[in-house]
């Protein structure tokens, strides 16, 4: 019933003009979109958020683009940000991840409409290759019809009999068969079909040979800034280390070696790993000279300081998301929205993490 409502409250504030209105209000705030892989199967049924179809991203873009909307670089959104000069409804478009689908079904189609855009690259699951151990996993417990069922094979800790009849009950076997099947590196493939077997799930299912479930290769990852995208950082292994400074310098200092490595520029950008962050980023960051990064809460991004410049907020697109919407996250409607909820104070994208960072700046 709530979802309807505001999707009655999106219809009838469209109709009214009052998207139009307010992309013109809030035209000078920069916007950040972000998506991951594509979609060549049924996985964007699993999981909308992380599978994208090609066609849904094309319909994102060109409507954006019929708006108005000025799509830019990452780094040309940072600069206006931080107060550079700055195109109406300023507008980056960011991958998350290194998904082997980002570079065959994604980012081709914004090349085609001559978008920029940025990968946040995970370093290690990228160095290692192969199908991504958890996201196979959840997708055959998604795929199961069985209320339970006997593991064997997989490994110490998965293997055994299993209650499937609850999301949570799911999640715990997700959690174990992942750790053995991730620990057996180049058995990984193996695993997963033995797993599907033990799941009632035809092993063909999965179709590892499509590489839904992989990362791109080191080609394919090369090929992409002549395309259009920009290669920065989303960590080596894809886990932002709370509280742990040091942790998070040599984190940022691995996933910023592969890079360069790979013969790519020195990445200057981050992105926080499943939108994980606290008030202690912002330093390491600046430290290792890292502009920007951006976290998984929805917003737009006034003038910011250098701080703040470490927290932007970012809009989660997908299929799981509406045409409605999208079309009111982007013009601004649905940040009014909130702002009026909150009885007129706008947002900070992370109020503690800011606070303390500015405090720090101040006291230093």
């Amino acid at each position: 019933m709530k979802q309807h409502i505001k999707q009655s409250v999106f219809f009838l504030a469209r109709l009214l003009g009052l998207f139009a209105l307010a992309r013109r209000f809030t035209r000078g705030q920069v916007r950040i979109l972000c998506y991951h892989g594509g979609c060549i199967g049924d996985e964007d049924g699993y999981n909308a958020k992380l599978f994208c179809r090609p066609a849904l991203l094309a319909a994102r873009m060109a409507w954006l683009q019929r708006h108005g909307f000025n799509l830019v670089p990452l780094g040309a959104a940072v600069q206006a940000a931080r107060g550079g000069a700055r195109a109406p409804l300023t507008t980056a478009i960011t991958f998350d991840d290194g998904w082997y689908t980002t570079a065959s079904e994604l980012v081709p189609v914004l090349a085609r409409m001559g978008i920029p855009s940025t990968l946040y690259l995970c370093t290690r699951q990228f160095l290692e290759q192969g199908p991504v151990p958890s996201v196979a996993v959840h997708y055959l417990l998604w795929k199961t019809r069985l209320s339970s069922a006997t593991v064997a094979g997989i490994g110490a800790g998965a293997d055994g009999h299993w209650d499937l009849s609850t999301p949570a009950a799911r999640d715990r076997l997700g959690a174990r068969a992942s750790a053995a099947i991730e620990a057996a590196e180049g058995e990984r493939a193996p695993l997963l079909a033995r797993l599907a077997d033990c799941l009632g799930v035809d092993a063909g299912q999965l179709q590892l040979d499509s590489r839904r479930f992989d990362y791109m290769n080191g080609a394919e990852l090369l090929a992409l800034p002549a395309q259009g995208c920009a290669i920065e950082l989303h960590g080596h292994v894809h886990r932002y280390p709370a509280g742990d400074a040091q942790a998070f310098r040599a984190d940022l200092a691995a996933c910023s070696a592969a890079i360069v490595a790979q013969g790519l520029p020195q990445p200057r950008h981050y992105c926080y790993p499943s939108g994980n962050f606290d008030a202690g980023a912002s330093a390491v960051l600046a430290e290792q000279g890292v502009l920007s990064a951006t976290t998984c809460l929805p917003g737009l991004v006034d003038t910011v300081s250098a701080a703040q410049a470490h927290y932007l907020p970012r809009f989660l697109d997908g299929a799981a998301i509406s045409e409605l919407e999208f079309e009111a996250e982007m013009s601004g409607f649905t940040g009014l929205l909130r702002t009026l909820l909150r009885g007129g104070s706008p947002a900070s994208p992370a109020p503690a993490a800011l606070a303390e960072t500015e405090a720090q700046s101040q006291r230093a």
